[in-house]
Order: C-alpha cells, then structure tokens, then sequence
C-alpha cells in the first residue's frame, strides 16, 4: 500500500489537522507558483518575511491542501516537512563537508506500516541531496520547525554523522 493511502485510510489524515507545515523558501516558492489563490500561507510572526506555514481550510482544523477525501492536492510539490514524514531531523554542521543529524520519528499508522528504518532510509537520501544541493535549505527548514513548533510530541531515536562530497 502506498504511504498516502495508509495516510488516507488508515490514519484520516491526521497529521494534515496537527501542527501546520513549517515552510522553507524553497518550499514556499514551489506552492505559490501553482496557486492562484494567495491565503493558503501565514506569518507565524507578524513580520514580513518571517516564518511560514501552510495555513488551515477557513474555519476549520485541516490543512488547506487537504481534500474532503484526505488526500493531498499538492502532494507532488509538497514541503520537505511533509515529505519527510513522520520522520524529522536537527541537524549541526560540525564542518564544511559534515554534519550530526538528530533523527526523530512520529509514531502512526505509517511507521507501523512502513517500519522506521526504511522511512529514515528515504529521509536520510533525501537529506544527503539537500546537503549536496543546498545545505542552507535545511537549516532553514530546522529554524522554521523550531518557530511553528513542529518538533513537539517527537521521539529522538539516534544520531549519526554524516559526510558530504561537494560536487
């Protein structure tokens, strides 16, 4: 069973009620050159430029992505918050070319599913590209975690170095 069909079915989209997604630049960018409509984000700070997150559906809990079946209407162009979940990270850079992470799970239908291991192993791909790629996305997504709150209610499970060749 895929991932967003367990989130669907088994879970109701929960996490799309919880805490929203916390947004980095890259992120943001992304989702509003698809959308016409411009209230899907907020400030989580009142300033221009500050933090933020995908917004909830006008009067009500759910995610503003988040169809009436539960299924994600950006789910291709989704934030690195969403698509690395129910696995999350902090990470440190220790020097140009390494870093600590922190992985942290949420626990759900999806861990059970999917088991943890293979859920980190898809994060950590992802991660090591980012690194390669833009390093600074992923302090920015760590920084944005931390202002919408979004590491709350997660389980620190192990800490690993990681090395990255610079192309």
């Amino acid at each position: 069973m895929e991932s967003i069909e367990i989130c669907s079915k088994d879970c109701r989209s929960k996490c799309c009620k919880s805490t929203p997604p916390a947004l980095t630049t890259k992120d943001f960018d992304k989702i509003n050159t698809k959308q016409e409509n411009k209230l899907w984000f907020y400030y989580i700070n009142q300033e221009e430029n500050g933090t933020k997150v995908i917004s909830k559906k006008e009067g009500g809990v759910n995610c503003y992505f988040l169809s009436e079946e539960g299924l994600c209407n950006i789910y291709e162009y989704r934030p690195l918050d969403c698509e690395l979940f129910p696995i999350f990270f902090k990470i440190e850079e220790i020097n140009e070319n390494e870093y600590n992470i922190r992985w942290l799970v949420w626990y759900c239908p999806l861990t059970e599913a999917k088991g943890i291991d293979p859920l980190i192993e898809k994060a950590k791909k992802r991660v090591e590209k980012i690194l390669i790629e833009n390093p600074e996305q992923l302090f920015e997504y760590q920084q944005a975690m931390h202002a919408s709150q979004g590491y709350k209610r997660k389980h620190f499970l192990y800490e690993e170095r990681l090395k990255i060749r610079r192309r």
